[in-house]
């Protein structure tokens, strides 16, 4: 497909390649159909590989305005051969790419089994050792709770034991207060016991003098009254 006669470019090789040689894409602002600049495009084409080309913009609507115009001379049969060589070395270059992309795809999709294998393990072991601890901690809280029963229980029984203690305590001063006074009474009774004792040795002692007086009495009356009858008599009358 060529251009219309408005196309900026001569015919003549020499001239486009002239222009090929010196021109850069932004040496290129030529409008399209659809009053768009017209970008700069490399053909791949087997018997235009490597030529530049201006088209319209919109080549792939549905209704672009078919500007077209080769930048580029035609292509020799030797540059043809050697560009398409080129674009084969480059095709298979990108297959090799493409071949080695698919490879390291496909390792590291093997890898990525493998991490979902050990992440698996892993989320599996996690989940033992969280049941584990969990078992753990529901065994601690049932010793937590019988310890707690327990320390209870031992609070209970030392309340019991201090009122125990209160209790002996209070019956130990009880029994304190009875012996002091039971010693206090013995005291007393050990003093009326000694003033009973002197009283009854004092007794003892009027009985002895008042034996003697009357021993003295009877020998008196012996002597004035000489009567034996008399004296028997007194002597009876003794106690």
């Amino acid at each position: 497909m060529s251009s219309s006669s408005s196309s900026p470019y001569p015919r003549s090789s020499s001239t486009t390649m002239s222009n090929a040689r010196s021109s850069t894409p932004e040496h290129f602002n030529v409008l399209c159909g659809c009053r768009l600049r017209a970008p700069l495009r490399t053909a791949l084409t087997e018997l235009n590989v490597g030529r530049r080309i201006l088209g319209c913009v919109n080549y792939k609507d549905d209704n672009p305005c078919k500007f077209f115009d080769w930048v580029d001379p035609p292509t020799c049969e030797r540059g043809k051969e050697f560009g398409n060589l080129i674009v084969k070395k480059n095709m298979d270059l990108l297959k090799d790419r493409e071949n080695g992309f698919g490879l390291e795809i496909e390792q590291w999709q093997k890898r990525e089994e493998w991490f979902e294998v050990k992440i698996n393990c892993m989320t599996k072991k996690l989940k033992e050792l969280e049941d584990g601890f969990t078992l753990k901690m529901k065994e601690w809280k049932m010793n937590e709770d019988w310890n707690a029963l327990e320390m209870e229980d031992l609070e209970t029984k030392n309340e019991e034991l201090m009122l125990k203690i209160d209790e002996v305590e209070a019956k130990n001063e009880e029994l304190r207060l009875k012996i002091e006074d039971l010693e206090a009474k013995n005291v007393i009774f050990r003093g009326r016991n000694k003033l009973m004792k002197e009283e009854v040795e004092l007794a003892n002692v009027k009985v002895k003098l008042l034996t003697a007086i009357v021993v003295i009495l009877v020998g008196i009356g012996i002597v004035y009254f000489g009567g034996k009858g008399w004296l028997k008599k007194k002597m009876l009358a003794l106690p």
